[in-house]
């Protein structure tokens, strides 16, 4: 390739590497050149292909994984699962995700009360600062990780067991509490984020993956009691809600 100005060098050495990693001469799981060896393919110094490097990291294309080196990465286009959202309540009365992954803790989960922010308020319907009881996890399925969290204000588990010591059991044990208290009924916002430096680490997220952040809102006899937030790399699972005719 030849290097041409006054584009930036290492501007032209990202889209050159880019535009091999898109027509498939570099493929998924493929080690790319050495930034040595690609200093001297191009003619360039090392800092200016590792300029280069981090432009296709920023756009998700690649992983560098030291000592080893920088790896092409799968394409973001065709998520890991397809997962079908929604709740299936069993026979011993719980609830259970509808879609055919097995979600399991993968560590023990982590309790704690938490003053609500001024979102978490304004989907719960309380005031901001009110205390809530909630539960954290790093749940895996085929290899797919997720990070929950169940909150669910004092306010609510005052008058129910959950009160009693303050641990929050699985989201399908809690939203069977509220069955008596009327029809439950939940509504799910999804939005796309990159992840917090805690989130990218439980999740082994590599650098520049943006994570889904859904969260669900069970509500009981039209009253907020329950909020379930999930989340989990872009690449590895994509939500599909339920149609409604």
């Amino acid at each position: 390739m030849e290097i041409k100005t006054p584009v930036s060098r290492w501007k032209q050495v990202a889209e050159y590497l880019k535009e091999q990693i898109l027509n498939g001469t570099f493929q998924a799981g493929q080690l790319l050149p050495s930034e040595q060896q690609l200093a001297e393919e191009f003619g360039l110094s090392r800092p200016t292909i590792r300029n280069a490097i981090n432009e296709l990291k920023a756009a998700g294309l690649v992983e560098v994984q030291r000592p080893r080196g920088t790896f092409v990465r799968s394409p973001l286009s065709r998520p890991a699962h397809v997962e079908r959202r929604g709740l299936t309540r069993t026979p011993e009365g719980t609830y259970e995700d509808s879609d055919d992954l097995t979600w399991r803790d993968i560590d023990s989960p982590t309790f704690a009360r938490v003053n609500a922010t001024v979102h978490q308020a304004d989907l719960l319907g309380i005031p901001s600062g009110e205390p809530m009881l909630t539960r954290t996890t790093v749940q895996a399925a085929e290899q797919i990780l997720r990070l929950q969290r169940l909150s669910v204000p004092f306010s609510v588990a005052a008058d129910t067991p959950l009160a009693e010591n303050g641990q929050l059991p699985s989201s399908g044990e809690v939203y069977a509490l509220f069955d008596d208290r009327g029809r439950l009924h939940w509504e799910e916002y999804i939005r796309a984020r990159m992840p917090l430096p805690d989130e990218a680490d439980a999740l082994k997220a590599a650098a520049g993956t943006p994570v889904l952040h859904i969260t669900r809102i069970a509500s009981a006899d039209k009253r907020p009691v329950v909020m379930e937030e999930t989340v989990v790399r872009g690449d590895a699972l994509v939500p599909q809600p339920p149609l409604q005719a």
